[in-house]
């Protein structure tokens, strides 16, 4: 089972804090053939062996945090947010120092857009392990979404210090940096996002749009054009294209990228005018 992500949150983070609450092995759980403990089976399985072991009377702390955690992540696959919330409140109760454990219900909060309950989770997760990136960065989203921007853009700092390899950090600053109309920052921080994974069309795509609010229509269609090299039909470039087209030349140029665009998915130009792109 794996816990859902909030928007932008790589799903790896999440499963890498899954993965430091899960010490156990199946060879050393009390029930081997529990799907609780194999991770083998439907979700209602995992869900159904996992609450056969809580119910059964056992005492191993370490398992019945496990068990907790895994009811969590098979909730929140079937989207159940707030029965996922209350597992992780009785592995909190268990174990109240496991950072991961708040990292895991601080995203639970951020899904469902209680952004203060994200936040002092996190705060939490951070006093007990203040070098881990990804804490900096949900809180960074956290922050983001309630409209502090510079408490956001001081926890991606934060991220990008701790994680100078990773792309999630540049990724997100230059998303702020967006945002605060500080565009050869946010051009620099995709940059490195670039450089870091070149064969990822998003690091193109969101540099583009950058280039696009500064009206550098050349460099922008130059980054949708390889975005499209990288990911065909990708919707968000072809708007880019389409826009980039319109503006260089007449306004109905880019009318065939952006009705392919809008076909491919419907809520795109939405999505764009968050960008501040009109």
């Amino acid at each position: 089972m794996r816990f859902r992500a909030p928007k932008s949150l790589p799903r790896t983070a999440l499963a890498g804090a899954f993965l430091a609450v899960l010490s156990l092995t199946p060879a050393q759980a009390e029930e081997k053939e529990n799907p609780c403990f194999t991770g083998q089976g439907s979700v209602k399985e995992v869900l159904d062996g996992c609450a056969a072991f809580i119910g059964s009377g056992a005492t191993d702390k370490a398992q019945l945090v496990q068990a907790h955690s895994v009811r969590a992540m098979a909730l929140s696959a079937i989207r159940d947010l707030d029965a996922a919330e209350t597992e992780l409140d009785a592995a909190i109760k268990l174990d109240d120092s496991n950072a991961n454990l708040y990292f895991m219900r601080a995203a639970a909060h951020e899904a469902q857009k209680d952004y203060d309950k994200a936040i002092a989770d996190l705060d939490a997760a951070i006093r007990i392990d203040a070098d881990h990136g990804d804490f900096f960065l949900l809180r960074g989203m956290a922050y983001r979404d309630k409209g502090d921007l510079d408490r956001a853009l001081s926890d991606a700092n934060e991220k990008v210090k701790l994680d100078p390899k990773e792309a999630t950090g540049y990724s997100m600053r230059g998303a702020l940096y967006r945002l605060r109309k500080e565009y050869d920052q946010s051009i620099a921080d995709f940059d490195h996002v670039i450089g870091i994974d070149r064969d990822s069309a998003k690091g193109y795509i969101d540099r583009g749009w950058v280039f696009v609010l500064k009206n550098d229509l050349d460099k922008a269609g130059a980054d949708f054009d390889k975005a499209l090299e990288l990911h065909n039909n990708e919707p968000s470039a072809l708007v880019g294209r389409g826009v980039v087209k319109s503006r260089k030349g007449k306004p109905t140029d880019g009318h065939a990228d952006l009705a392919l665009a809008k076909q491919i998915e419907p809520g795109i130009f939405e999505e764009i005018r968050k960008l501040g792109i009109q």
